[in-house]
């Protein structure tokens, strides 16, 4: 369930802060980036003052739970509580990552998907113009239309795109089982799943799956597999990460 608490954590990780909801002193304005049309331009100031804030967040949190509006289209009403969140912009940053994790929280309760792997903000930032536009056109000509429009397309290109990677991923997933197994005795099914977990792999993780303890062996196994090129070793001082470059490759395009 979503609420004001899921929020502001969700807002608290993003920014490894402890701020919450912005106070009503803060002058916080939205606006144009240095590379765009006429840079620095205010394009939006969101509401402030006491106890504003909170009253337009319980009435967005309530708009989610609300029961009258369960016949509305769920990515309709994505989109709608989207529009609000973004109008008004309770904290002083991360405002739009922050939203977007709320629009995948929103989907998964509501059961559209069953993992969080729609996330929007390749296709916004790509279109960032379009974006503030149709942002502005609501609050300025209570022109739902074209936001609707925005957001409906956003979510069929994510999607498209999403299920891309997802076959990409699953081609190049086999195509390194195929080469682990060929060149490693003890290379196997749980092996490979495992370095295409995340795009970095642990020791830890491949003992665990081999039940293997001795850090020479763990040592033997991952020179191995970066002899194989299954993984690239990447140091950033004393620290040693092992990486899936095909994988890293695949989730970059």
């Amino acid at each position: 369930m979503i609420d004001l608490d899921v929020i502001v954590n969700i807002y608290q990780q993003i920014k490894n802060t402890q701020l919450e909801i912005r106070p009503p002193q803060a002058q916080v304005v939205i606006k144009r980036g240095n590379s765009e049309f006429r840079p620095g331009e205010t394009i939006y100031t969101p509401p402030r003052g006491t106890g504003i804030l909170e009253d337009k967040m319980t009435n967005l949190i309530e708009y989610f739970k609300s029961q009258q509006h369960d016949e509305m289209d769920p990515l309709l009403k994505m989109a709608v509580a989207h529009y609000q969140f973004e109008a008004i912009h309770p904290f002083s940053d991360g405002n739009g990552r922050t939203g977007r994790i709320i629009n995948l929280l929103y989907l998964i309760n509501q059961g559209l998907i069953s993992h969080p792997v729609l996330y929007l903000s390749r296709y916004i930032i790509n279109n960032k113009n379009e974006y503030y536009y149709a942002l502005e056109g609501v609050t300025q000509r209570r022109d739902w239309k074209t936001w609707i429009l925005y957001m409906m397309t956003a979510v069929e290109n994510t999607a498209i795109h999403t299920n891309r990677l997802i076959d990409q991923i699953n081609d190049q997933m086999q195509a390194s089982l195929e080469h682990g197994k060929k060149t490693l005795k003890w290379y196997n099914k749980e092996i490979n799943e495992a370095l295409f977990y995340q795009p970095y792999c642990k020791p830890i993780t491949i003992a665990n799956i081999l039940g293997r303890t001795s850090r020479t062996t763990l040592s033997k196994y991952f020179s191995q597999l970066t002899e194989i090129k299954l993984l690239n070793v990447i140091k950033e001082g004393k620290d040693v990460y092992y990486v899936n470059a095909d994988l890293v490759r695949i989730l970059s395009e």
